[in-house]
């Protein structure tokens, strides 16, 4: 059963990088979808919202998520949760150096007519990349430590997919990225999400497996 399991998850992470590449390979297909998305953007503004999407657009940029991580990972540092600790910080540091990495190959422009001026390339989306990986690694946290409490579960699960499609839409409702750049983020994102719970359920069976070891010595 456990090890059905862990295929399963092993086969969604190669689901997720596989669907990832094939759309960056064919993302210039979407560009008539790109431009319509991008002009229906400019016909929903209005002040209000914007000046709520600013705040989201802020409050998840990619150096406010990288301090919130690193607060957060000394905090579980310090009750002892060591191994959550540091892949916190190595998902969200890995995950911030490899989309600045493929930005910088794929070199593409943003939108000319965003509310935040940002010259920086598009492709994926950092922010929603970003995202998924901080606020999904805390929710799988928070999934593992509250055991069988369902409530918490589904609490914890919404809050992730809230905030997903929240961070999403704001990068398409400010006019910052392009469809596809949150459609690329968010598989990408889903990938390196999925990758750091599968090497944390390896070190932790691991770390487990050298316990009972040292216990039986």
């Amino acid at each position: 059963m456990l090890q059905q399991k862990n295929n399963k998850k092993l086969v969604t992470c190669l689901v997720f990088l596989v669907g990832f590449i094939l759309f960056s390979i064919f993302r210039t297909d979407f560009q008539s979808i790109d431009k319509t998305v991008n002009l229906w953007a400019t016909i929903i503004h209005t002040d209000t919202a914007t000046v709520l999407a600013k705040g989201i657009h802020y409050a998840f940029d990619t150096i406010v998520t990288a301090v919130a991580s690193a607060a957060i990972a000394g905090f579980l540092f310090m009750k002892g949760r060591k191994i959550q600790s540091v892949l916190l910080i190595a998902a969200v540091g890995g995950n911030a150096l490899f989309v600045a990495a493929i930005k910088t190959i794929t070199q593409v422009i943003r939108p000319e007519n965003q509310l935040l001026h940002d010259s920086s390339f598009a492709y994926p989306s950092g922010h929603c990349a970003s995202t998924i990986i901080f606020v999904g690694l805390l929710t799988y946290y928070a999934w593992v430590k509250c055991g069988n409490s369902q409530h918490i579960k589904v609490a914890a699960v919404s809050i992730f997919s809230l905030v997903t499609i929240f961070v999403s839409f704001d990068r398409i409702y400010l006019n910052i990225h392009w469809l596809s750049d949150v459609i690329g983020g968010c598989l990408f994102g889903a990938f390196w999400l999925s990758f750091y719970i599968i090497l944390y359920e390896h070190l932790k069976r691991a770390d487990s497996t050298e316990t009972q070891s040292l216990q039986q010595f």
